[in-house]
């Protein structure tokens, strides 16, 4: 596929348009549990299945997927897993789509403020946003 420069500066007004940076590079998401944040960075990726999920406090994993190029198939899918002896259980599944809105939805980034529960009713918080 065709790379952003190749459509000049056509390509780069309907990049900004849909509310992609070609200098963004990683989506950063704070995720909170037990009272205490962090952030966790998922650099752009051309291959999904190779990004791991990360350990929450030994009770959740939590990843977001990147692909940033072609522009034109942008996305972020992000995942929130409950872990388990047998083997993590998905719990949520976001997928979204540009426009991605940097500073959006009360300040908590394109996904907006999202709250999981296990099925022992243990909470996880998070929202994710493009970095500058």
């Amino acid at each position: 596929m065709r790379s952003v420069e190749a459509f000049g500066s056509l390509g780069l007004l309907l990049f900004s348009l849909l509310g992609c940076d070609r200098n963004t590079h990683a989506v950063v998401c704070t995720v909170t549990y037990g009272g205490e944040p962090r952030r966790l960075e998922f650099p752009a990726t051309a291959n999904p299945y190779g990004v791991k999920a990360v350990d929450v406090a030994g009770r959740f994993r939590f990843k977001a997927v990147y692909i940033r190029e072609p522009w034109s198939a942008a996305a972020v899918n992000v995942y929130a897993y409950q872990q388990a002896d047998d083997g993590d259980v998905l719990l949520q599944e976001g997928k979204y789509g540009p426009p991605f809105s940097l500073a959006g939805r009360a300040g908590y980034g394109f996904t907006g403020r999202q709250l999981v529960y296990s099925r022992q009713q243990r909470e996880l918080e998070y929202w994710c946003e493009l970095s500058p």
